[in-house]
């Protein structure tokens, strides 16, 4: 359960904001302010936020991708991993050995780590409120207005974290003049239940109420198969969801020019965290592969036998069985905003409160609570001026608190308290055709990192204090031009940076706690955004060239442990093309595609001998051609880990889909289809041979039926129609984690106005 000490300020903050006529996670602004919607229009048009002002989509000069509510149900897309494939150059699955908690990689750059000394590389947030940890950011999407993504770093307007990009996640605001009532639900395969509704009440004709709600179970896609004293316990699945999530808001008109929005939202997961399994095959020999050759299955490996006498931290897997996770977040939040002539200002006010324990197997069984609690606020202006310039100001302030303790093979706990400050302007100019843009951030930040490490570490480990003070500028320039109003293009020069920390391991007195330098970026971005066909098509690609500096990296030392530097310099370029057609009236062709050129560009040797899990005296296995006595041997290491690859950074991606929607009757058939390729990658910076993961091809489809004016639909779909079998994690040589088999499953969805 949430301890007192998060949710009372949560409750507090909640019952004040409803005193102000107020309650839930999300909003949607029809103003010159930012709008929390973003409205496809019948000419095509998109309306986004993602440069915090409502713009026309295609006039942005950034890479964005934007997804309509409409279209998240009509692709059944249920949660953010279910954005991977839809999304050009993004990568996103389960954390490793976690229940809610999202591995989400940008253009070859992500954060798999959980623990709270580390920060996400790309920024989620909910309604403009920031999600300080990657726990609990496997977001559901429901009643949702729309999701942005924002590829590349958001440094200028977005802050402190987002190198990668940014995901932006807007529900429904409470609608004035409406009183309906929608829901569904349904039933699939692994006996998946899902029920799901949202209403809205319009109490008068300047205010509204919305409460939006979600329950889901499931069994595991796993069975675990323990022998020896544990074989009374095989048979067991593992691996299955229990979920129930609620979110409510109230949006009220104070006059013509003041409104206010108040959310609420809670959520309680129970699921369990995806166990882990042996690789089911490989092409090395090397490779030690699972028993019966199926990844669905856990048991241990040939000639390994559970024992009870075995230490609970040092069950391999096959004989641990303890897989069990509870996170609980909730969340309140506060929006005021003010609309004039020619200007709009916003205040955005939030607190948030998370509670996790895990048991899982990573590598080791193990075993993790975390307690953290933020608090935000942010000060918004933008300009609608008649001429030339318009720009956007603001500043931001935000602090968290977060104590983390967990046994790794042994007791570690982490205590990291951090406090940021932004101001933020960004400016735009017309000269006829051409539009010039400037934005500038400054950011300091105050954090604090105490760690612990016991049983026979502690004589080295006890009382490890480390302080990090940042002052930063990030900073952006774009120039863009519109040939015709159906095709521009723009050059941007940005930058960026991730907070430093430290590592949340220690298993050497050389390795202990290590603070982690600040990672920067450049980064240069070439786009080219059209339409045709009267808005019915878009065709748009875009170039870039990212820049990293002190690149903060995790990886394996010699003796099994783990933990985290700067890795020098990496480039990573790449092209991303995205591309819609409605050729004629209920079809919509869709697809994107993505190419990344990935490297590390320097290193030195206690860098290189991280990345490979080589020391001075043996090199690791992806160097193993190195030769220790030679004089030159710790070239030879840099040499190897020069041309690793770096994980989770797949070479090429793409999908293609439609979605047709035939008129019956009154009513319509609607059914559709996405195929997706992605290339093989690497899970484990060291890329052995067992770390990797390939997707390959996979096909979602879906049919259904809608009655007359939307009363009630019926869908039938599914997902992974091939039942490929592969994995998007991995913590060892053989040791990974299945990304879910077939599912299947129908939804009945009905509505009352």
């Amino acid at each position: 359960m949430l301890r007192k000490s998060a949710i009372k300020p949560a409750l507090l903050f909640a019952a004040s904001a409803l005193a102000f006529g107020v309650t839930t996670p999300a909003f949607a602004q029809d103003s010159a302010g930012e709008a929390g919607a973003a409205d496809d229009t019948d000419d095509g048009t998109i309306i986004v936020t993602a440069q915090r002002r409502e713009q026309d989509l295609q006039e942005v000069p950034a890479a964005v991708t934007a997804l309509s509510g409409a279209v998240l149900e009509e692709r059944q897309i249920a949660d953010t991993t279910d954005l991977q494939n839809q999304i050009p150059n993004v990568v996103i699955s389960n954390g490793t050995g976690t229940a809610n908690s999202a591995r989400i990689f940008f253009r070859g750059i992500g954060e798999d780590e959980s623990r709270g000394a580390i920060d996400p590389a790309v920024g989620v947030y909910i309604d403009n409120v920031y999600l300080g940890r990657t726990v609990g950011s496997l977001v559901d999407l429901v009643d949702i207005e729309q999701v942005e993504v924002l590829r590349g770093p958001q440094g200028t307007l977005y802050g402190r974290n987002t190198n990668g990009g940014a995901i932006k996640v807007t529900s429904v605001r409470p609608q004035i003049g409406e009183t309906s009532f929608n829901g569904e639900v349904g039933y699939g395969n692994f006996d998946r239940f899902q029920a799901r509704g949202s209403a809205n009440f319009s109490f008068s004709d300047s205010g509204a109420i919305r409460i939006s709600a979600l329950y889901r179970r499931s069994d595991g896609f796993h069975t675990l198969n323990p022998n020896g004293d544990f074989a009374d316990q095989a048979g067991t699945k593992a691996g299955g969801e229990d979920l129930f999530a609620v979110r409510g808001s109230l949006f009220g008109e104070l006059d013509d020019n003041w409104s206010f929005l108040a959310i609420f939202d809670y959520a309680k997961d129970e699921s369990d965290p995806v166990p882990s399994s042996f690789i089911d095959r490989s092409d090395d020999p090397s490779v030690v592969t699972d028993v019966d050759q199926d990844i669905f299955t856990v048991e241990p490996l040939a000639g390994v036998t559970c024992s009870a006498a075995t230490p609970a931290n040092f069950q391999p897997v096959g004989c641990f069985t303890d897989y069990a996770s509870e996170v609980e977040t909730v969340g309140a939040s506060f929006q005021l905003t003010g609309e004039y002539d020619n200007f709009s200002v916003t205040s955005i006010t939030a607190y948030r409160a998370l509670d996790d324990s895990l048991s899982s197997h990573i590598s080791f069984p193990f075993f993790q609570t975390t307690e953290q609690n933020q608090f935000s606020q942010e000060l918004l202006l933008n300009t609608d001026f008649a001429g030339p310039f318009n720009f956007t100001t603001g500043a931001y302030y935000y602090s968290e608190d977060a104590f983390i303790d967990f046994t790794f093979v042994f007791p570690f706990d982490i205590d990291v308290q951090t406090e940021s400050f932004a101001l933020f302007g960004q400016g735009e100019f017309e000269v006829g055709d051409l539009t010039l843009t400037g934005g500038l951030r400054w950011t300091t930040e105050d954090r604090e990192v105490v760690g612990n490490a016991g049983g026979p570490l502690a004589g080295f480990g006890t009382g490890i204090n480390r302080d990090f003070n940042t002052d930063n500028v990030t900073w952006t320039a774009k120039a863009g031009y519109a040939f015709t109003e159906d095709v521009r293009v723009y050059a941007s020069y940005s930058t960026g940076f991730k907070t430093p920390g430290a590592s949340p391991d220690c298993f050497s007195p050389v390795a202990c706690f290590l603070p982690v330098d600040e990672e920067s970026l450049d980064s240069i971005e070439l786009g080219l955004r059209t339409q045709f066909l009267d808005g019915r098509g878009t065709f748009n690609a875009t170039y870039f060239y990212n820049d990293y500096q002190d690149l903060q990296i995790s990886g394996t030392l010699p003796n099994g442990g783990f933990t985290r530097i700067n890795a020098g310099e990496a480039r990573i370029q790449g092209v991303e093309v995205e591309a819609s057609v409605r050729p004629v009236d209920g079809l919509t062709i869709y697809g994107n595609a993505s190419w990344l050129d990935a490297e590390y560009r320097s290193l030195n040797f206690d860098q290189a001998g991280l990345l490979s899990g080589s020391s001075v005296t043996a090199p690791g296995p992806t160097c193993a051609g190195a030769d220790p006595t030679a004089a030159d041997y710790e070239q030879q290491i840099v040499d190897c880990a020069l041309n690793l690859s770096l994980k989770n950074a797949p070479e090429f991606k793409a999908l293609l889909g439609f979605s047709y929607t035939l008129y019956v009757g009154d009513g319509e058939v609607f059914f559709g289809a996405d195929g997706s390729y992605e290339d093989d990658s690497f899970g484990l910076v060291a890329n052995p041979p067992g770390s990797l993961i390939e997707p390959g091809f996979r096909v979602d489809a879906r049919i259904g039926y809608r009655a007359p004016d939307d009363r009630w639909r019926v869908t039938l779909w599914g997902k992974n129609l091939t039942d490929r079998e592969y994995f998007r994690a991995t913590t060892s040589v053989n040791q990974v984690y299945a990304a879910p088999p077939l599912t299947f499953g129908v939804d009945v969805g009905f509505r009352f106005d």
